[in-house]
């Protein structure tokens, strides 16, 4: 639900003695409340700090976006439902986070992808124009509005991990594919949403995550974990914003243009932020942030082959769930691998757009 400020043709008001007239427009705004389970810092936040300014400019102040951060609002595990019941008019929500409701969003995790410009376009592609996707969303009374992705996927560590035979009767939060990758590794796998990996790594209740260099940073979880194992594996991209189908039906025509365009060129931004900051982010941290450094450590070509090797099996577990609703998973999939291998031959040809 948003809340509208309104004031007649014409407010008074009494000061100083004089009759002042403040004219409508000048007071007049919609404000979107959006739940962030994120902190106020790191790429992503820069970037949702981006299109909330970028929203104002383009409806000359009469829409504003609100943010709540960290969590306060709704957490990860919550959003989605949060959202439907119009808690918010804007979340972040992760599908992994609402099993078996979100099974086609889950699709754009299935495949180890490495690029972020290609994945974010395929993936914007699929949830605005796959019938089933536009279903499933409609059911919860939410409906999709952009994305985000994690960038590839590196391992992040109390201790030095720098072979497979290091990471058997370790404890690591891994989510996805990387579940049945680390435990066939050796591993035991914990299920944590990110806000919980910090202390988990401080009190040792875990000695590693498998996360992203953007989180690593955003989240402060340098200072309790001091190696990065470098595996550049695939991305997760059922990660994305989402809008109460109740707050989206109450915009008029003209604002529902303002939303609907800034979802889809949110999508551009997101990926140059993300491309962009990855190697800094990296440096920054091997270089020390507060006296804090990551050592890097690269991984060896068969401990990536084998990780990014049981990762993919993943796939088959989508495919089961996919059935389960009565869905055609391959060709989903082969609907999300098209347009995927389109943006990346784009790319490879003729670089990325904003360059």
């Amino acid at each position: 639900m948003y809340r509208k400020t309104l004031m007649a043709a014409a407010a008074v008001a009494v000061a100083a003695g004089h009759l002042v007239v403040v004219p409508v427009n000048d007071v007049q705004a919609k404000t979107l409340r959006f739940a962030d389970f994120g902190p106020n810092r790191g790429a992503r936040a820069g970037a949702l700090k981006w299109m909330a300014a970028e929203l104002e400019k383009r409806s000359a102040g009469a829409m504003k976006i609100k943010f709540t951060w960290g969590g306060a609002l709704l957490g990860a595990k919550n959003s989605a439902k949060g959202l439907g019941a119009g808690v918010a008019d804007l979340a972040s929500i992760v599908a992994v986070y609402n099993p078996g409701q979100l099974v086609v969003y889950e699709a754009v995790d299935a495949l180890m992808l490495d690029d972020e410009y290609a994945t974010l376009r395929a993936a914007y592609d699929l949830m605005t124009t796959n019938k089933h996707a536009l279903a499933e969303f409609k059911k919860k009374g939410i409906r999709y509005f952009s994305n985000y992705t994690t960038g590839p996927t590196q391992l992040l560590s109390r201790v030095p991990i720098r072979s497979l035979a290091d990471l058997k009767g370790k404890k690591i939060r891994a989510t996805g594919g990387f579940v049945r990758a680390m435990n066939a590794a050796g591993a035991t796998t914990i299920s944590l949403p990110q806000p919980k990996v910090y202390e988990a790594l401080s009190s040792k209740t875990i000695d590693g995550t498998t996360n992203y260099w953007y989180v690593i940073r955003g989240y402060k979880q340098y200072e309790v974990a001091g190696y990065a194992t470098e595996l550049n594996l695939g991305q997760v991209a059922a990660f994305g914003i989402a809008m109460s189908a109740r707050s989206y039906d109450g915009l008029s025509a003209k604002e529902k243009g303002w939303v609907d365009g800034m979802g889809r060129d949110f999508i551009l931004h997101m990926a140059k932020t993300m491309v962009n900051s990855r190697n800094a982010t990296k440096a920054e941290l091997q270089k020390g942030i507060d006296g804090k450094k990551v050592q890097l450590i690269q991984a060896p070509a068969d401990m990536k082959k084998m990780l990014a090797t049981e990762a993919a099996k993943d796939v088959q577990k989508w495919l089961g769930k996919a059935k389960k609703k009565n869905l055609n998973g391959p060709a989903i999939l082969a609907e999300f691998k098209k347009s995927y291998a389109k943006y990346d031959a784009e790319r490879k040809t003729k670089g990325y757009p904003w360059k």
